[in-house]
C-alpha cells in the first residue's frame, strides 16, 4: 500500500533539505579554501602554520584605495592583494578538497584502519597549495570545538633524508622543539642534533595532532623513505595521526618504499594483482577477483587544466574567477575572459604560470596607472611559459 501523500512530501523535504545542508557544508570549505594567501610565510612552524590558517585575505575596496591617477607605494594594499590573487573554482581542486575533507572525517572518528592519502602531478599544477588548503580546513574545522590542539604539522622532506632522526627532526622544528643555535660559532660548528623523537612524540600525542602534511616528496628515493614508513605508521596506529604525501613523482615513491619496508616480494605483489583460482564445495574451479594492491594509496592527480572547444566549466571558468578577483579602476569587460586562448597558449594550463602571469600584469597595470589588463601587457609579461 502506498504511503499518504503527506508522508511522502514529508520525505520529499527532508531529503531536500539534507542536500541543501550538504551544499552549504561544500560551499564552505571550498570558500574557506580560497580565501587562503597564495604563497604563506614561515609556513614550516606553527606560529607561521597558524597565521595562514586564520588569515582570511579580502579584495580591497576600490573606494579605499589610492585615487586613479596616485602613484602607489610598494605596501598598497591592492598591490599585496594582486601578490597573492585568491584560489578560484577549480573543478579539480573542488573534487580533491572534498575527496580529502571526507577521508579525514571518518579517520578522525577510528582508531583502526586509518588511511593515508597522496597528492601527485606535474610540478606546477598546484599540488602544494592543495595539500595546504586541505590542512587550512581540516584545523579550522576542530578549532570549531577545540582550542588547545595542533590538529596540523606540516613539513618538507628533509634534505638528508636517509636517517629518521631527520624527520624527526622537521616534526620538532615545527612544534618548536628543535633548539637553535644561540651564537654564530654555533652555527658554524657541525653539532650532533639531539635525539627529539620521545619530545615530539609526547607533544604530538598531548595535543591531539591528527594530520602530517609532507610536501616535496621529489626529493625522496624510495629507498630513504623505507626507515620512516614504519614511524609514520606508528603515528596513524597509536595516535591517529593521518599522513598526506605531496609531491610529483610521490605515489610511485611511496609505493616502492612500502613494498620494501613491509617486506612484499615479487610474488606477494604479483598474487595480489592476478585471479587465483580456488576449488568450491561443487568440486569446481572458481576465479577468485584480483585483490587491491596494499601498497597503493588512494591518490589525487593534478594535471594542466585542459581546453575544450566549447567547454565553459574548465579553462574558462577559472579565467573568469580569476579575473573576478582582479580590483583595479579601468578593468575592461572579459578583459581575461576574452583571452582564454591565448593565455591556455601562453601557460599551457599551469596553474603557477596563470597565476605569474595574472598577478604580474594586474601588479604592473596599478604601477603603471593603466589600470586595466590588455593584451599588449599580457604579451609583455614573462613567465616563461
Amino acid at each position: 500500500m502506498a504511503p499518504p501523500a503527506h508522508e511522502e512530501d514529508t520525505v520529499a523535504t527532508s531529503t531536500s533539505a539534507r542536500a541543501a545542508a550538504r551544499a552549504e557544508r561544500e560551499r564552505q570549505i571550498l570558500d574557506h579554501a580560497r580565501a587562503a594567501p597564495m604563497a604563506p610565510r614561515w609556513i614550516f612552524t606553527l606560529q607561521g602554520w597558524n597565521a595562514y590558517v586564520h588569515e582570511m585575505i579580502k579584495r580591497p575596496d576600490l573606494s579605499d584605495s589610492a585615487p586613479l591617477g596616485t602613484p602607489v607605494t610598494s605596501d598598497d594594499a591592492r598591490l599585496r592583494y594582486h601578490g597573492h590573487l585568491l584560489l578560484v573554482p577549480n573543478p579539480a581542486f573542488d573534487a580533491a578538497l572534498l575527496k580529502t575533507h571526507r577521508l579525514l572525517l571518518v579517520n578522525r572518528n577510528r582508531r583502526e584502519g586509518l588511511m593515508d592519502r597522496v597528492i601527485d602531478g606535474l610540478p606546477g599544477t598546484g599540488k602544494s597549495f592543495l595539500l595546504r588548503a586541505i590542512g587550512r580546513e581540516f584545523q579550522s574545522s576542530i578549532e570549531e570545538a577545540h582550542e588547545d590542539r595542533i590538529p596540523v604539522v606540516h613539513i618538507m622532506a628533509p634534505q638528508d633524508a636517509d636517517n629518521l632522526s631527520n624527520w624527526v627532526w622537521a616534526i620538532a622544528d615545527f612544534l618548536g622543539l628543535a633548539p637553535a643555535p644561540l651564537t654564530e660559532d654555533e652555527v658554524r660548528q657541525p653539532r650532533r642534533p639531539p635525539d627529539l623523537s620521545q619530545a615530539a612524540w609526547h607533544v604530538l600525542e598531548r595535543r591531539w595532532t591528527q594530520l602530517l602534511l609532507v610536501d616535496g616528496m621529489q626529493r625522496v628515493h624510495p629507498d630513504q623513505l623505507v626507515p620512516v614508513l614504519h614511524y609514520f605508521d606508528r603515528l596513524r596506529e597509536e595516535l591517529g595521526i593521518t599522513t598526506i604525501f605531496c609531491g610529483t613523482g610521490a605515489r610511485e615513491i611511496v609505493r616502492a618504499a612500502r613494498v620494501k619496508a613491509d617486506g612484499l616480494s615479487g610474488a606477494h605483489q604479483g598474487l595480489s594483482m592476478r585471479a587465483p583460482v580456488i576449488t568450491g564445495e561443487d568440486g569446481k574451479e572458481h576465479k577468485v577477483l584480483p585483490q587491491a594492491d596494499p601498497s597503493r594509496l588512494p591518490v589525487t592527480w593534478l594535471d594542466p587544466i585542459p581546453l575544450y572547444d566549447g567547454d565553459q566549466k574548465t579553462w574558462p571558468s577559472i579565467v573568469r574567477g580569476f579575473e573576478e578577483a582582479l580590483c583595479l579602476h579601468r578593468l575592461s569587460p572579459h578583459a581575461l575572459v576574452n583571452e582564454a586562448q591565448y593565455l591556455h597558449l601562453r601557460t599551457g594550463g599551469y596553474l603557477r604560470l596563470l597565476s605569474q602571469l595574472i598577478c604580474q600584469a594586474a601588479v604592473t597595470a596599478i604601477e603603471d596607472g593603466i589600470e586595466d589588463i590588455t593584451p599588449e601587457l599580457l604579451g609583455d609579461i614573462d613567465v616563461g611559459g
